[in-house]
């Protein structure tokens, strides 16, 4: 089962992804990104909220809300940065980057508190580590150069960091909460992204382009938040964290078949390494 929640909610946010580069792109505006972030994490939490109206948490703990408060104020920052990263490239190093960065962080942290990982999942991380590069690298491998004399080489980390660190927070919380985390995680968002607008360049309020992708952004997104919950909530951080940043290449299966964009080869590679990944994964569920 978190293997399974897992890979549909990297399904959703690769989803998302895609519609928040084509949102930002379409706009033009060097706010875009900060504005499409306050619509989604609106809609988001708007609906989860309505959702837990009919469907609440069986029980809730204080420790439930605490984690979920800090998983939201990990991920608040982390959505403008992410489509702003996107924007600025090279997406070859800024994407491979905050995937490896999510990924490493819930997997050294993870064993200090208890969540240790079986053979078959160690190898499953391991052919993670391939996979989202060639899935996320534009068809390239950037040198070593291009990496570290890029301008988004920190903004990466950060984002990298933020999404693990979150994770890990998410995986503390009991599964009786449901999917309440989820909604705290947007709700965090929705009172801290409006302040980060002020402090980012390219402040503003959201456009009509912006408002429309992300109404649609906030929609597919908010089912990814609830989905990776639920997975955080029944295994490690480390896994799922892992499942959830291959959804690089659900963007690009969707570019390539409805967009008519170029599949690379090594992009290729790493859905074979991908594939590989969740098969392991599941082997050691």
């Amino acid at each position: 089962m978190t293997v399974l929640l897992g890979v549909l909610s990297a399904v959703f946010f690769g989803i998302g992804d895609l519609l928040g580069g084509i949102g930002v792109r379409k706009s033009g505006r060097s706010g875009a990104a900060v504005g499409m972030s306050i619509v989604a994490t609106s809609v988001g939490a708007l609906v989860i909220g309505v959702y837990l109206l009919f469907s609440p948490p069986e029980s809730l703990a204080r420790s439930d809300i605490g984690w979920s408060v800090l998983a939201g104020l990990s991920m608040s920052a982390t959505r403008p940065l992410l489509y702003l990263g996107m924007a600025r490239g090279p997406i070859a190093v800024f994407a491979p980057t905050f995937g490896l960065t999510a990924i490493t962080v819930p997997a050294v942290a993870g064993p200090l508190v208890g969540q240790h990982l079986g053979t078959w999942e160690l190898l499953g991380l391991v052919a993670a580590f391939p996979a989202v590069v060639l899935l996320s690298g534009e068809g390239r491998v950037p040198t070593i150069g291009e990496v570290f004399h890029s301008p988004v080489l920190g903004m990466a980390v950060v984002v990298g960091t933020c999404i693990g660190v979150a994770g890990l927070f998410l995986s503390f919380v009991d599964d009786s909460a449901g999917v309440f985390p989820a909604f705290m995680t947007l709700a965090v968002g929705f009172v801290v992204l409006p302040v980060v607008s002020v402090l980012m360049p390219g402040r503003g309020l959201p456009d009509r382009v912006t408002t429309r992708f992300g109404a649609i952004l906030g929609a597919t997104s908010t089912i990814a938040f609830m989905l990776s919950t639920l997975a955080y909530q029944r295994g490690s951080a480390a896994v799922v964290t892992a499942l959830i940043c291959l959804c690089p290449g659900v963007s690009i299966v969707i570019a390539w078949k409805f967009f008519h964009e170029r599949l690379a080869a090594l992009q290729m590679v790493g859905g074979a390494f991908g594939v590989l990944t969740v098969i392991l994964f599941a082997l050691g569920a």
